[in-house]
């Protein structure tokens, strides 16, 4: 078995000036944070490695930047209450698989997909939307190695952090904090 360590540095590649002017509570679910990724061998394929990687805190560092992304601030919380934040929002596991897969003429493709369930609360705790973004990654090579198989997965994890920001910035409403600055300037209205 082959323990493949992801970069826990994963963040949006894009930034939001106009932030919401609220403090966004995070939680990760138990699933999310304890998952571990396998790729078994497949003695019809001809692969006899086992590639294990522990995805649960890079998964979790890279939705939480997500949030840090569009809100003012945002803290990880594992039972946040009512009142504690202007925004919570809870994040969920729904599906992982990494696969590999002989080509012919001595190619090998990796594929990995990865869905996320996001949950928006309000200050008082009510759910006000659900979602689930969904991101992959396939890449092509001559041989299967360590780096081929973080590459797809952190990539596909990439993908993951920047449609849950583009997610959060759609969804954003109430006052916004323009620039960094403490001046607040009302949210456009929600479609």
């Amino acid at each position: 078995m082959k323990a493949i360590p992801l970069s826990s540095g994963i963040q949006p590649s894009r930034s939001l000036s106009d932030k919401s002017s609220e403090k966004a509570g995070v939680v990760c679910s138990g699933s999310l944070l304890g998952h571990v990724e396998r790729a078994n061998p497949s003695t019809l394929t001809g692969f006899a490695t086992t590639y294990e990687l522990q995805l649960g805190a890079p998964l979790c560092n890279a939705l939480t930047g997500s949030v840090e992304g569009s809100y003012r601030a945002a803290q990880r919380a594992a039972a946040p209450h009512r009142g504690q934040f202007g925004r919570v929002v809870k994040f969920d596991l729904q599906n992982s698989s990494l696969h590999i897969l002989r080509q012919g003429r001595g190619s090998s493709r990796v594929v990995y997909t990865v869905s996320v369930v996001v949950e928006r609360y309000g200050r008082d705790m009510e759910r006000l939307s659900r979602n689930v973004v969904t991101a992959n990654k396939l890449v092509d090579c001559r041989e299967v190695t360590n780096e081929v198989v973080r590459e797809a997965v952190e990539a596909a994890l990439q993908q993951v952090a920047d449609d849950t920001w583009s997610l959060l910035v759609a969804r954003l409403d109430g006052p916004r904090q323009h620039g960094g600055s403490s001046d607040l300037v009302p949210a456009a209205p929600q479609r």
